[in-house]
């Protein structure tokens, strides 16, 4: 205790930075979600977890969720509270990151507090998965902290692979992050003139941390679901048995597209820029990080089998930086890639290291060489983290209008089930055929936010489910509705006299079969 005592007050300034800058740029990218309400999609469904999402969660590995919701925040999606929660995770994962790297520079902790922050995976999340967004971030912090206890503490293996179950038992995404900060660690090491022997202990340390954490993290998700009694979920795109069917002939056949699918992220990043922008400013990151490079490479402080395990390490970086897409076969999306835009980070670094350079050699130094690429590398970071602010406001936007939308077609779908003859609210049985088409189009200005995970349709149900149908007017609507029971449901979607109906508003669209009340929104 003493020990840590004495640590905080050494990095006290770090730690009150870091948690400063991301409720900053928190604040500004993700505020307008966090005093919204907003449920679609998944958000939806989980707006009570204890309802649906629980089991759910616990089928896909993510076991720790229901007792992390029950500790911290409640079963319940509470936009504030889970946007304050969010923050103050990634706060805390900015500052160990920070020690990581030996980040004490004030500007240098507030962009790597943007980076962490802006980037498309936080916004994605924060848009359509709300009720998942804290624990997220809390994975993301437990995954950091696997990192620091490996690079600071004796004991750092059994704590670390401990964090790491923790992480990937709230959402497996995130070991990719700590696979990039030991990469980036052993990469640093290398260049400021590690010995090799030292370098590959550390890193074959961190490999034992790595399988460590999964293997505690494989026995907690069969003991937690046994207790349970909840089956693992198989054959969906985010189950955990596609790590199991990971051959050696999969994975040679994966890693390819592992590196094209990083370069394709990277060089297509959301913004609210134009594209040309965005692309030149990512291409000066990476001139800098060349010349970086190659200047320290190029040096003779640096021994050959030094400089060989470094270039195998940046070779490989790409794919720890996206390792999720081999272990997932491909199946990945927005909410999976955090690691990826850790690529600023890095090249954030680098050119720390050569402004350092450049401030050594005098006739540098007199034209202020260092002074002027660094305020160039920040400008360009900046306008990148700016960009990210501006569209992730955007994305919510857009959610806000589509769910006013929504609700307001639902409000006068209501009226004409409620003028029906006979219908007693909360006795007659009711059947919603079909997705209600074209609720909200895409306006100019908002097509671009489509590509983004969770923000494909423009439909409040996007899938016309029992359960979204009931969450909705259980906690949006407010309107007694007895809906059919999931098996009557499940039978009536294949019903012919209905596939024959019209769509609301046609007359027609609202009709009785037997005792049910048909009401048909889409085909």
């Amino acid at each position: 205790m003493v020990r840590l005592h004495k640590y905080y007050e050494q990095n006290k300034r770090t730690l009150i930075l870091a948690l400063a800058a991301t409720f900053l740029w928190g604040l500004l990218a993700h505020g307008y979600c966090f005093f919204h309400y907003n449920f679609s999609h998944d958000s939806l469904l989980e707006l009570h977890g204890a309802i649906f999402g629980n089991d759910w969660k616990i089928s896909l590995g993510r076991v720790f969720v229901p007792l992390y919701r029950d500790l911290v925040r409640s079963d319940v999606t509470l936009p504030w509270l889970i946007g304050v929660l969010s923050l103050f995770w990634i706060g805390l994962a900015v500052f160990l990151t920070a020690c990581v790297l030996e980040i004490r520079s004030g500007l240098l902790i507030f962009l790597t507090a943007g980076i962490f922050t802006t980037n498309i995976t936080v916004s994605a999340t924060a848009a359509t998965y709300l009720h998942d967004l804290d624990c997220y971030m809390f994975s993301l912090l437990c995954a950091v902290m696997a990192v620091w206890l490996w690079r600071f503490c004796r004991w750092g293996l059994a704590g670390g692979s401990l964090c790491l179950a923790i992480s990937m038992g709230m959402y497996q995404g995130f070991l990719s992050t700590a696979v990039t900060l030991v990469m980036f660690v052993c990469i640093l090491w290398l260049l400021e003139g590690e010995h090799f022997r030292k370098v590959l202990a550390e890193g074959l340390k961190a490999i034992g941390m790595i399988l460590l954490g999964g293997l505690l993290y494989f026995l907690a998700v069969k003991v937690i679901q046994s207790l349970m009694q909840v089956q693992m979920l198989s054959g969906n795109y985010n189950s955990l048995d596609q790590v199991t069917q990971l051959t050696p002939r999969i994975f040679l056949s994966l890693v390819g597209e592992t590196y094209r699918d990083w370069f394709f992220r990277l060089t297509n990043a959301p913004s609210a820029y134009p594209a040309v922008l965005v692309k030149g400013s990512i291409g000066l990151l990476a001139l800098v990080s060349a010349v970086t490079l190659m200047g320290d490479l190029g040096s003779r402080r640096i021994g050959r089998v030094e400089k060989l395990l470094c270039f195998i390490l940046l070779a490989l970086l790409p794919l720890g930086m996206n390792l999720i897409y081999v272990l997932t076969q491909g199946e990945v999306h927005d909410l999976m890639v955090f690691s990826i835009w850790l690529t600023s980070l890095f090249a954030l670094l680098l050119c720390r290291r050569l402004m350092e350079r450049f401030a050594q050699q005098e006739w540098l130094a007199k034209r202020k060489i260092h002074c002027w690429l660094g305020v160039a590398v920040t400008s360009v970071l900046i306008l990148l983290l700016y960009g990210n602010v501006q569209f992730s406001n955007g994305m919510y936007l857009k959610k806000d209008l589509e769910q006013e939308a929504a609700l307001s077609y639902m409000t006068r779908v209501m009226v004409r089930v409620e003028e029906q003859e006979g219908y007693c609210p909360g006795q007659t049985q009711v059947f919603f055929a079909g997705v209600p088409k074209n609720i909200y189009s895409y306006p100019a200005g908002f097509r671009e936010y489509s590509l983004i995970t969770g923000m494909e349709s423009a439909e409040l149900l996007q899938v016309g489910t029992r359960q979204r149908y009931q969450m909705l007017f259980d906690y949006l609507l407010g309107v007694p509705v007895c809906l059919v029971e999931e098996e009557q449901w499940n039978i009536l979607q294949n019903e012919p006299s209905i596939a024959q109906m019209p769509c609301y508003p046609e007359t027609g669209s609202i009709q009785s079969l037997g005792e049910i009340l048909v009401v048909k929104l889409g085909g």
